[in-house]
């Protein structure tokens, strides 16, 4: 396997955007609805529940609609968008609590919307111990946005006394994971599988 192959690589950077947003939200939820909505701590855990309940109502519609049409490419994009625009729209309704709510259940539901159909795409173009290895690859790589995503937020609202720049960062993240995946090239997967395999060993 080329661990230089196109595809791969465009998964690896997209995964790292992806787990940058994803990663930044849910660290920091709960401190932007406290400071939005200056309630007691009862009452924030129990509004931070509502975007993981739509969250889990997404995954389980996008997974089945994925696996019901076959396509894979959109139905993680799509959610992608959807974590973008969420926060986007978040960062600019925070003196509205109810409408920022409303959009951060937009925001988890592409978070979670997206996990059950990206993990498909590395199989669409690999197999075997192959297809191992890429993953393990994606995973490695991309997990390094479990820091940066919480870092940048936490560091930009020490600095601003607000969490507008830090959603902002995190709604780019996850857009330049949707562009990066709408990237992703569409041959056919015996094609693919042939070309990434490693070459046979003549006896």
């Amino acid at each position: 396997m080329r661990i230089t192959h196109r595809d791969l690589i465009l998964l690896v950077i997209a995964y790292f955007f992806a787990v940058t947003s994803s990663y930044g939200f849910v660290f920091w939820l709960p401190t932007i609805v406290k400071k939005a909505s200056a309630v007691s701590n009862l009452t924030v855990t129990l509004i931070t529940a509502l975007p993981y309940c739509v969250g889990l109502i997404a995954m389980l519609l996008m997974g089945w609609s994925s696996d019901r049409t076959g396509e894979r490419r959109y139905h993680t994009a799509v959610p992608m968008i959807a974590i973008s625009l969420g926060l986007l729209l978040s960062a600019m309704l925070q003196n509205s609590v109810v409408m920022m709510v409303a959009m951060l259940c937009l925001a988890a539901a592409g978070i979670n919307g997206y996990l059950p159909v990206f993990w498909s795409l590395p199989m669409s173009f690999l197999s075997g111990s192959v297809a191992a290895v890429a993953v393990g690859l994606i995973n490695s790589v991309g997990n390094l946005g479990g820091f940066v995503g919480p870092y940048v937020v936490g560091y930009v609202n020490s600095e601003t006394n607000s969490f507008f720049g830090g959603l902002l960062y995190l709604s780019m993240s996850a857009l330049v994971a949707a562009c990066l995946i709408l990237k992703l090239r569409h041959e056919e997967s015996g094609e693919r599988n042939t070309a990434l395999q490693p070459p046979a060993i003549d006896a």
